[in-house]
């Protein structure tokens, strides 16, 4: 383990991923870079591996929409159904869109 560090202010983001690249060919470690915008390209050359969060976002995001359609399906027709609209309780289409009318159009 190192125990020099360097740290660098840069205030153009092109001159950053030059001198990023630069300290990498020169072998030498990088633990963090700063910035408050996002740079294209400065993962790859850091050295970060590519991740998988933008699979598990949408996993996640397709099971709380299942999670939600099944909930308003149990609280809307099993758990306590109601006369919306003159509708029969049913099944969940027949009661859930006339609540959502921008979904009909």
């Amino acid at each position: 383990m190192a125990t020099n560090k360097i740290h660098a202010i840069y205030t153009d983001d092109d001159l950053l991923l030059q001198a990023v690249k630069q300290t990498r060919a020169e072998n030498y470690y990088i633990s963090e870079v700063y910035t408050p915008f996002p740079v294209h390209g400065l993962d790859q050359a850091v050295g970060l591996e590519p991740t998988r969060l933008a699979i598990t976002s949408f996993l996640y995001g397709l099971l709380g929409l299942a999670i939600a359609i099944w909930m308003m399906n149990y609280m809307m027709i099993q758990d306590w159904p109601q006369n919306i609209g003159g509708k029969p309780s049913f099944t969940f289409i027949k009661t859930c869109l006339p609540l959502f009318p921008l979904c009909l159009k």
